[in-house]
C-alpha cells in the first residue's frame, strides 16, 4: 500500500477559506471550526486513500487536471478533487458536490 503526502493547491486552500466565512456567518466559529476540521481529516486520509479512486470520467472533475479522481465526503455534500503526481496527492479543489453534474 501506497502512502502519500498531501500538497493543497491555492484553489483548494482558497475553497476552505471561503467555506469557514460562510460558515461562521450561520453558526458558531466553534462548529465551523469543527466543520473545517472534518473536511481537513477527509482530505487527508487521501495519504492512504486515493489510490482506490480512478480518474474520473466527468467533465466537471477533469477540467481541473487531465487525471483528475474525485472523493465525495462522508455527508455527500463535499467533493474533494485531487490527482497524484509520484509520491504526493495534490487537492485541486474542495467543491460543493451539487456542482458536479456531468
Amino acid at each position: 500500500m501506497t502512502t502519500y503526502k498531501i500538497r493543497i493547491d491555492d484553489s483548494a486552500e482558497s475553497d476552505l477559506r471561503n467555506l469557514f466565512e460562510f460558515l461562521i456567518s450561520v453558526m458558531s466559529r466553534e462548529g465551523a471550526n469543527r466543520y473545517i476540521d472534518m473536511i481537513i481529516n477527509e482530505v487527508l486520509s487521501l495519504s492512504i486513500l486515493a489510490d482506490i479512486y480512478s480518474p474520473s470520467s466527468y467533465a466537471d472533475i477533469r477540467c481541473y487536471h487531465p487525471k483528475a479522481r474525485r472523493m465525495v465526503s462522508h455527508n455527500k455534500r463535499w467533493v474533494y478533487i485531487f490527482h497524484i503526481e509520484d509520491d504526493t496527492v495534490v487537492v485541486d479543489r474542495i467543491l460543493p458536490s451539487k456542482l458536479i453534474t456531468k
